[in-house]
């Protein structure tokens, strides 16, 4: 009885000892998938393969949430295609994902701006600068002040057309 009772629990012991379901990828596996996608993206842009590069981003962000590269390459590409209250609703969820970085929040400044938005434009290029300043990091801080400050020189009824460099990426 005894002996039973010992291999009973010691088959409890091992079956909680097995690796995960095959189904369900880690994290680290969710992590490299996600980085994959975002350079399948890339060659996509290359190509240009707008449509891949955007489902290919899309994949990316519902596999790994937590890499900012893809909302900003997805945000670039709204952008790029005049997409601007699309790029606004995206940057805006991007920037309550990830309230920290920067470019996000400059990009938004953008995409507001050139949807015609001037006060929440401000308000992002603004919080750019912060994060920035708050970083130490002096290039995207000083381009993130000639955006706010461009932002706020610009009279309400004038068309949008940012010309200052966007921030690198590194926040």
């Amino acid at each position: 009885m005894k002996k039973a009772l010992f291999i009973l629990i010691a088959l409890f012991a091992l079956a909680g000892c097995q690796k995960p379901q095959q189904g369900q990828p880690t994290m680290d596996q969710r992590k490299d998938i996600g980085h994959k996608l975002i350079l399948k993206s890339l060659g996509d842009l290359q190509h240009q393969d707008l449509k891949s590069a955007v489902i290919d981003l899309e994949t990316s962000i519902r596999v790994n949430p937590s890499e900012p590269e893809a909302y900003l390459l997805l945000g670039q590409i709204l952008l790029n295609v005049h997409q601007y209250g699309q790029a606004v609703d995206f940057l805006d969820m991007a920037a309550k994902t990830f309230p920290d970085n920067g470019t996000i929040f400059y990009m938004l400044s953008i995409a507001n701006h050139m949807d015609g938005k001037k006060l929440p434009a401000v308000l992002a290029a603004r919080r750019s600068v912060e994060i920035f300043q708050s970083q130490q990091d002096k290039d995207n801080t000083l381009k993130s002040a000639a955006l706010l400050r461009d932002l706020i020189n610009t009279p309400e009824e004038q068309s949008p057309s940012p010309k200052t460099p966007g921030p690198s990426s590194k926040s």
